[in-house]
């Protein structure tokens, strides 16, 4: 019953995102013209008082758990795969324009610099300022960097050669949840023809279709104490302030995707989201409020 949270935050997509992964592992072991239903296939892996199935309930433990060990490895191995292909996208001379703090970016970006000369300019990120710690951490691997304000990405974006971000998460139609201000630079972006690139594993791939209206199911609000100074506190009764987490980013804006299975342009997703869920696992809220009334009844 507890096999999911419902009070798991939309936002926090990655989790579901391995749940759809394991789901569809069970699913595939269980299947045939001989196999039991889903629910008894997660009564046979989770419970150990359940009744055996036509394949036996210890053969399929074991499938599904080797198949849970290869998604681990598979997880693991992402970003240097990811890593890996910094060499087919960065070239010698180039001037690189990057937005907010991503581990994988990061990496990606330090691994061409192993072989190719080029300048990156980062964005400071407001107002949490995470560029600061970019910009720092690419100079520190030898790149020359340059920290700009926000504001001035319009007026250098020009110059730039491509633009390479990381995102928190990938819809199913391509756009994206990034960091809070990464639509600004994509805009920029396409207004002077420069192409962007998100570099990110496919455990951030998400089945679902969010919109940027719905902020609710959407964003994710947080504290203003980076915005404000909390010693003014005569301002504070006087003024409410919303600091959303995230930017919605529409899949026309990308260029290309860089995954750990590959290169992948924005229109290709919808295949991958075929291969990696099943389509009745999508919405897993729903599938506990069924599970929990079969059980009831």
């Amino acid at each position: 019953k507890q096999w999911y949270q419902r009070r798991v935050r939309g936002n926090e997509t990655v989790v579901s995102n391995v749940i759809r992964r394991v789901l569809k592992i069970i699913r595939e072991e269980n299947e045939g013209p001989d196999a039991t239903s889903f629910s008894e296939g997660l009564a046979i892996f989770f419970r150990s008082d359940s009744k055996s199935s036509t394949i036996g309930r210890k053969d399929l433990q074991d499938n599904i758990l080797n198949s849970i060990v290869e998604l681990l490895a598979e997880q693991e191995n992402s970003q240097s795969n990811i890593i890996s292909m910094a060499l087919e996208h960065i070239h010698a001379n180039e001037l690189i324009l990057t937005y907010g703090h991503s581990n994988t970016v990061r990496e990606f970006l330090l691994h061409g610099r192993k072989k190719r000369n080029f300048r990156v300019v980062v964005c400071e990120s407001g107002p949490s300022l995470i560029g600061h710690k970019m910009a720092k951490e690419l100079s520190e691997g030898g790149i020359e960097t340059t920290l700009i304000a926000d504001s001035a990405a319009f007026a250098i974006i020009h110059a730039v050669n491509k633009v390479i971000i990381g995102t928190h998460t990938i819809m199913a139609d391509g756009a994206l949840r990034a960091p809070n201000g990464a639509h600004q630079i994509t805009l920029a972006a396409e207004h002077f023809s420069v192409p962007v690139i998100v570099c990110a594993a496919l455990y951030k791939l998400s089945p679902t279709h969010l919109c940027s209206y719905d902020q609710d199911a959407f964003n994710k609000m947080i504290g203003p104490e980076n915005m404000l100074n909390f010693s003014n506190t005569k301002l504070h009764s006087k003024v409410l302030v919303s600091n959303p987490e995230f930017d919605y980013v529409p899949s026309d804006l990308i260029e290309l995707f860089i995954t750990n299975t590959g290169g992948h342009a924005p229109s290709y997703l919808y295949r991958i989201v075929s291969e990696l869920y099943h389509p009745l696992d999508n919405d897993l809220d729903n599938m506990c409020v069924e599970e929990l009334d079969d059980e009831n009844t």
